[in-house]
């Protein structure tokens, strides 16, 4: 799916840029945002225009991603603090110079990104998408800064939960793997093959079991050993960005 969205991203980038030049073709553009991200987006361009900006960036995207309560919510229900996190943000904003265009290029590749996840899965862009955008963009510095844990934050966002512990000791449990919109299908093949032993063939077509089931078991473990894998495969989902949820149930 990455690649898929990278390049309806490149060809979709100039479309975002002029969409945001005429009112007309930005309301066929909120029109392809759920409630959260039009406010987002609303909240971004106004605070550019209040502070005579001439670009917009992702902090301001970042800005208005924190008006929506369901992100700030899963800020604070991850052990961030939400409006320390907007004070650092109106800080990078006051120190911004005009880029002399309509949009940076950072802030284009977040609203592509948005728009291509969205069109591909045909549905309307949602909040995790906006936050996954911004995770990859100059904007994750200020959540870096703020100790914000961003992932956590996508993977509650995405999974409407956070990731449970697994336990240390016990009996066997089952592994159990969800679907998402935006952990790819090659990452999901390689963990499975790499961590936890699959033949490839094996790993490619539990995948597709996840991806169109929404959720796929990849093994039955001693709860100490599924600790260990589901843990080292969290750390290589957060390396990338990644909101795939892996956790265990009872056997």
């Amino acid at each position: 799916m990455e690649a898929v969205v990278a390049l309806l991203a490149a060809g979709l980038g100039t479309l975002w840029w002029q969409w945001l030049r005429w009112s007309r073709s930005q309301r066929a553009l909120v029109a392809s945002l759920d409630p959260d991200v039009a406010i987002a987006l609303h909240v971004a361009q106004h605070e550019a225009r209040s502070r005579e900006h001439q670009s917009l960036t992702a902090y301001h995207l970042l800005y208005g991603a924190l008006q929506v309560e369901g992100i700030a919510e899963a800020i604070r229900a991850t052990g961030g603090d939400a409006g320390t996190l907007e004070d650092r943000v109106l800080a990078a904003l006051g120190q911004l110079s005009d880029e002399g265009m309509m949009m940076t290029e950072d802030a284009q590749r977040v609203l592509s990104f948005v728009y291509a996840i969205a069109h591909y899965h045909e549905r309307l862009a949602s909040a995790g998408d906006l936050w996954c955008a911004l995770l990859r963009s100059r904007a994750a510095e200020v959540l870096a800064e703020g100790r914000v844990d961003g992932r956590r934050v996508l993977v509650r966002l995405v999974h409407r939960a956070d990731e449970p512990e697994p336990g240390a000791s016990g009996p066997d449990v089952l592994v159990v793997v969800r679907n998402d919109d935006h952990t790819t299908q090659a990452f999901v093949s390689h963990v499975l093959h790499d961590v936890f032993g699959l033949a490839p063939d094996a790993a490619d077509a539990l995948t597709l079991e996840v991806h169109e089931h929404g959720k796929g078991v990849v093994a039955r473990l001693p709860a100490a050993d599924a600790r260990q894998k589901i843990l080292e495969v969290r750390a290589r989902a957060r390396e990338h960005g990644f909101p795939l949820w892996i956790a265990t149930e009872p056997a």
